[in-house]
Order: structure tokens, then C-alpha cells, then sequence
């Protein structure tokens, strides 16, 4: 495509290529070699200019911030990134497309996206077949092809893709064809062949706006003049959604996830690999503060109280890495989540005791998981190390309880029961706390946030997450991206 591009004005190209796709609308299915042939002329172009070719039933007026990420990470200097971020704003309109048109041309986006399929995973006997037979450009064979990719790469639930024919995508918060254009920009190598990370984030962005427009699962607690019934009407419904949500982003399995020990350890040859899980959404593991959320009665009428635990998603995060936090690190240099669960300033501020249960109950289910983890024989030294540094910190906490036992598991006893409850009370929690009580140096507090990143799936990783997941990660955008299309339903249907 930039080859052919730069012989020609951009428009002389889109008019080229409009043309060409003119010449296959009709039959198709005999002529594999020239939508191939059409496959390659179109890619590399940015989501503006495929909405160009393939225009919508109604014309889309602006283009939304999260499609900014390549731009304005790849910019040179301030003024490249700031025309990057202010050419996000300004008016954009693709043509219009008529209803038959526009069903034409899903059509033939069904046909295109078998290609795109065979070059991202690879060709083998089942995707030759479907070549031979003519079934290539069906639905149902290509979530076949991508139903067996899913089972070679992993994924927790067999046989995830149902079929997605595109000519049934409805589109409501998103226009029918916005998920399937943003695949074929996201996901279609360059001219070297490569695929940058930048574009895999953008896709990651996408699934996230899918997700927060069509399957919303936080209640609206602002809102202070609820009935009872609208009130439970809410709760109810969000509720149901994140459970949604749970089935949904079933995630899948990374079984060499490769760490090296923290800095400062004695021994950073020696690699950490472990067995993990990897999701989407951290709200896939969440859970809500006594089942669900509640609400409460005040003069205007009903407000809803909804508290996530944030234990039991620290608890989640010591098996499951989460690719939307995991892109938030990329993006904003930001911290772990988890770890930012523990260490974020609004915690500082909550009513005690809330943030030092917080932190030794973490501690509490890091502990579980790593004697549990040293129970495979191959793992039993690695996880004895991490285990006495564990040991420490805890010690060094709860340093002034005073109470009747020298450390090491009577300790633990001391301050838990076996379900990881606490036997001691309110006031004797407040003095675990790490700053007013100075139990930890500025130095120690910092070797901590690292050594809980660690074990949170994300420090000292051997290789960049994304680019050696790269197809795994690639298949499970798709997977999510088409469930969501699915849900987009039109304005007469009941929305989410």
C-alpha cells in the first residue's frame, strides 16, 4: 500500500481502490486470489481512510481520543505530539452508505477478514481446505479456523467464537461496521511485515470503550433521589452485568510467565516461571463489599453505596495478569494496580483501620499463594525466598503489638486465623499503620511497592508482555471485540 501510495495523490489511490472493490461485489467466492489481491492493496491504511472505502449507513462527525495512541506516542518532538492531539478534534465525515451498498460491502469485509486471519496465525491444512471448497469467505468456517487458533494458544473455554456474520453486526453506540475497520487497522502488518504495539493498544483501547458503552457494570452512586424500585432496579441490573462481564473475559493461560527476582536480590540469574492466567478487565475478578452493592435512604429520596473489595482483586492479581492495567503502565508509566490499591494516596486518607486491613490482609493472601505455589518441587526454593522477605516486612508491621510470640508463623497465627480473618481488633490495626507510625523507612516502603509488583505479575518481567503474547493477545482482542459488536444492538433494542 505505501508503495502504491506514493506514486499516487491520496485521493487518486482511495478512487483506485474503490474501484477495485467495485469489480468484487459480485461473486466473490470464485475469485480468492483477487480479494487476496484487494487484502493486501488496502492494508496499512489508517481507520479514517478505511471508513472511506467502506462508509457506514450514517456518516460519523468525529473521531475519538483513543485512537490517538500511535500518533502521539510516535511523535519526534512537542509540536508533532501536539498537532497529533489537536487534529483529534477537528470535524472528520466519510460518505454515507445505502442500506443494500452497505450489506455488499460486510460482505465482502467477511471475505477480507479470512485473509487478515491467515496472516496474523498462519495458514494450515483447515484454512487450505476452506480455500479449495469455497467456504472461505463463510462465518461459520472462519470461527472454526479461529475456535481451533484459540485451543493451540491456550484459551481458558473451548471453543469461544460463535459465528460472527458481520451483515447481522446492528450497531448502536458504534456504527455496524466500527469493530471490524478497527481490526483491519489495528491488526494488518506494515509493509515489513511487522505489527507494532502501539496498534495492539489501540485495539486494547477500543475494547475498553466497547465495554464501558454496552456492558456497564459500576451503579450510578451519585444519583441521590432514587426510588426503591429504580434503586434496585440499578443494583440488579449492574449486577447482572458484571457477572456478564466474569463470563465473558474467561482470559487464558500463560504457562512460562518468566520473572527474575526483584532488585537487590542475591541471585538475579536464576529466572521466576510460573503458571498464569491473563484477562482483559481487572473487573473480571472483582467482587462487591458484602455481595453486591446497597443503598441507603436520605431526605431526597434513595442513594446507592457500591464498594468493590479490594482484597479479593490483590488476591486475583497474584494469578492473573489484566491486559487493560498492563496497557495503562505503557501508556502512563503508571504503577501496578494492585500495588496502587495499596499504596494510592486516597487509601492514606480512608478512616482507619480500612487501609492497614488492606495491607496485611494482602500480605495474608500472598503468603497462601506463595506455600502454595512451593509446593511444586521445581518451585519450593524460589518460593522459600520470597517467602522469608514476606516474612520480614510482616514482622517489621506489626512490630508494635506486643504481642506474645517472637515472629515467623506464630506471628502470622497471632494476627490471623486460618480463613486469613483478623483476631486482633480496630486499635491494635492502627498501629500496623506504615507511615504514622514509622515502621518502614522511605527505602524499605519503596523495596516493598517493588517486591508486591513482583509478585503481582508485573516487576522484572524477562520479556516485553505484549510483544512475545503478541498472537495470543491478537486472537483474544478479536474474540472480545466481536462479543461486544454482538451486544451493540439498534436503538429499539433494550440497551445493556
Amino acid at each position: 500500500m505505501d508503495s502504491q501510495m506514493s506514486q499516487m495523490s491520496r485521493e487518486d489511490f482511495i478512487s483506485k481502490v474503490l474501484a477495485e472493490k467495485e469489480s468484487l461485489r459480485e461473486n466473490f467466492r470464485e475469485k480468492a486470489e483477487q480479494v487476496e489481491a484487494f487484502y493486501r492493496s488496502i492494508k496499512g491504511l489508517s481507520l479514517f481512510e478505511l471508513k472511506e472505502i467502506f462508509p457506514a449507513p450514517r456518516a460519523v462527525i468525529e473521531q475519538s481520543i483513543y485512537d490517538a495512541t500511535s500518533e502521539i506516542i510516535s511523535a519526534q518532538n512537542i509540536e508533532e505530539c501536539a498537532f497529533a492531539s489537536i487534529s483529534l478534534f477537528r470535524p472528520k465525515t466519510v460518505r454515507k452508505s445505502e442500506p443494500e451498498i452497505f450489506k455488499k460491502d460486510m460482505e465482502l469485509l467477511q471475505a477480507l477478514f479470512f485473509f487478515l486471519i491467515r496472516e496474523l496465525f498462519g495458514s494450515d491444512e483447515k484454512t487450505e481446505l476452506a480455500l479449495n471448497d469455497g467456504s472461505w469467505c463463510e462465518a461459520e468456517k472462519q470461527a472454526e479456523i479461529l475456535n481451533d487458533f484459540s485451543t493451540r494458544f491456550n484459551f481458558c473455554k473451548k471453543q469461544p467464537f460463535t459465528i460472527f456474520d458481520f451483515t447481522s453486526f446492528e450497531g448502536n453506540h458504534f456504527e455496524a461496521n466500527e469493530s471490524i475497520l478497527r481490526l483491519f487497522s489495528n491488526f494488518t502488518p506494515d509493509c515489513t511485515g511487522g505489527l507494532s504495539k502501539e496498534k495492539i493498544i489501540n485495539e486494547v483501547n477500543f475494547v475498553r470503550e466497547q465495554q464501558k458503552s454496552l456492558l456497564q457494570i459500576f451503579p450510578n452512586t451519585r444519583k441521590n433521589d432514587y426510588s426503591e424500585s429504580q434503586a434496585k432496579k440499578e443494583i440488579a441490573g449492574k449486577f447482572k452485568n458484571l457477572e456478564s462481564l466474569k463470563k465473558l473475559d474467561f482470559g487464558f493461560i500463560v504457562p512460562d510467565f518468566t520473572q527474575f527476582f526483584f532488585a537487590g536480590d542475591d541471585n538475579l540469574k536464576n529466572p521466576f516461571v510460573r503458571k498464569i492466567t491473563c484477562k482483559f478487565f481487572q473487573e473480571s475478578e472483582m467482587e462487591w463489599k458484602d455481595g453486591k452493592p446497597r443503598f441507603r435512604y436520605n431526605r431526597r429520596g434513595i442513594k446507592i453505596i457500591a464498594r468493590k473489595s479490594d482484597r479479593a482483586t490483590n488476591k486475583s492479581a497474584l494469578r492473573t495478569k489484566f491486559l487493560y492495567p498492563e496497557r495503562n503502565m505503557i501508556t502512563h508509566i503508571s504503577e501496578n494496580f494492585a500495588v496502587y490499591n495499596l499504596f494510592g494516596k486516597e487509601y492514606l486518607d480512608f478512616q482507619m483501620p480500612y487501609w492497614e486491613r488492606l495491607v496485611l490482609s494482602s500480605l495474608f493472601d500472598a503468603r497462601e499463594y506463595l506455600k502454595e505455589l512451593g509446593r511444586e518441587e521445581e518451585k519450593k526454593e524460589e518460593c522459600e525466598k520470597l517467602l522469608r522477605i514476606l516474612n520480614h516486612y510482616f514482622q517489621k508491621i506489626c512490630s508494635k503489638l506486643e504481642l506474645p510470640c517472637e515472629g515467623g508463623d506464630e506471628l502470622w497465627n497471632a494476627v490471623f486465623d486460618e480463613n486469613g480473618d483478623f483476631k486482633i481488633n480496630a486499635k491494635m490495626l492502627g498501629q500496623t499503620n506504615l507511615y504514622n507510625e514509622a515502621l518502614l523507612n522511605e527505602d524499605e516502603i519503596t523495596h516493598l511497592r517493588k517486591f508486591l509488583s513482583f509478585l503481582y505479575c508485573t516487576g522484572n518481567e524477562n520479556e516485553d508482555f505484549f510483544e512475545k503474547n503478541k498472537s495470543v493477545i491478537q486472537i483474544y482482542l478479536i474474540y472480545l471485540t466481536f462479543e461486544f459488536a454482538k451486544m451493540d444492538k439498534g436503538e429499539n433494542t433494550e440497551k445493556i
